[in-house]
């Protein structure tokens, strides 16, 4: 590693993407793989339960085109070895999260380290917890790797959801009654004033 870190890539939002170049002449990201963030050598690593496990914990991103590497130290980053982000990146990506259950929604942006591209894919929370692979895994992400969801955790997870289903069905039911005793008493008021 170098001791003289820089800044060497930008998104397309302008924002700096932590990088530094090594005394090897590569690029290394900054920051580790952890809960938010998992690097892929390439697409082919890629796999359905990898946005299932994203989408069931808080979101984050899968960095495409950047590989995990243990310094004799004993630190880990990553080391950029590139991707571009073609349009058959695109529907490879859409298409394993099309077909999750229910199908997760991603975004894509590329950033450059030394003249090489590589792969953002932005996948949100999910909404509609809990998610699963086409074939019904259930994956969540726990410390920089994708555990199973245990039967506990995946219940707790419907619940959750179908709890605050249940909320905003009462407080929508609430208003409605609220609104519709307003009108009565409106009503009974009118009543009273002519008799």
């Amino acid at each position: 590693m170098s001791d003289s870190s820089e800044n060497f890539g930008k998104n397309s939002s302008d924002m700096e993407f932590p990088i530094f170049k090594g005394d090897d002449g590569c690029y290394y990201l900054l920051e580790l793989e952890d809960r938010e963030r998992e690097y892929k050598q390439s697409i082919k690593g890629l796999e359905a339960e990898d946005l299932v496990a994203m989408s069931n914990s808080e979101g984050g991103s899968i960095i495409i085109g950047v590989e995990e590497v243990r310094f004799p130290d004993g630190k880990k980053t990553g080391r950029v070895v590139g991707c571009p982000l073609t349009d058959e990146l695109k529907q490879n990506v859409n298409n394993k999260a099309s077909s999750c259950i229910p199908a997760i929604k991603v975004d894509f942006e590329e950033h450059w380290a030394g003249g090489m591209p590589f792969v953002e894919i932005i996948i949100p929370e999910g909404t509609n917890k809990p998610y699963s692979t086409a074939g019904g895994c259930y994956r969540i992400r726990v410390d920089g790797g994708n555990r199973a969801l245990d039967p506990p955790a995946l219940i707790a997870m419907v619940l959750e959801r179908e709890s605050q289903t249940f909320f905003k069905r009462f407080r929508e039911a609430t208003t409605r009654l609220e609104d519709a005793l307003d009108t009565i008493t409106k009503k009974l008021e009118e009543l009273r004033k002519t008799l």
